[in-house]
């Protein structure tokens, strides 16, 4: 029985010091940026160790095309939330930007160089200038 006494007393303060750590990096808020990277690391990792240990099974996305659509639906939903807690406020009309022609052209020593209009081509290389494909 006394045997068992050391390794338990050891096992249950390093169990301790565990709940302690978690307790800091999940509660206490960050102050500087090293403590909130590491902290949303912590709680990155926690969430997905406790995913794994209860069982919980996520269906895994096939491609990369299925998880941006998927975060891009996460992004409308709050969006929505946002403007149904704010009844006065109006949806601002957007505007696509202009889409600019941009080119690339070479120098003598053959560098390739992008430009996002013909008048930022030097006058030497606008002959060569080449539109870039949409």
């Amino acid at each position: 029985m006394h045997r068992l006494i050391k390794p338990l007393f050891w096992t249950f303060l390093f169990l301790g010091m565990l709940l302690v750590v978690d307790l800091f990096f999940v509660q206490v808020p960050p102050i500087h940026p090293a403590h909130e990277a590491v902290s949303s690391f912590y709680k990155d990792f926690r969430g997905r160790l406790i995913d794994l240990t209860i069982g919980e099974k996520k269906t895994e996305l096939k491609s990369v095309e299925a998880i941006i659509e998927k975060q891009q639906a996460a992004e409308k939903k709050t969006a929505t939330a946002g403007r149904a807690d704010n009844k006065q406020a109006t949806p601002a009309k957007r505007t696509p930007p202009a889409k600019s022609q941009r080119y690339i052209y070479s120098d003598g020593k053959g560098e390739l160089f992008f430009a996002d209009s013909l008048e930022e081509v030097p006058d030497k290389y606008r002959g060569q200038a080449q539109p870039m494909g949409q």
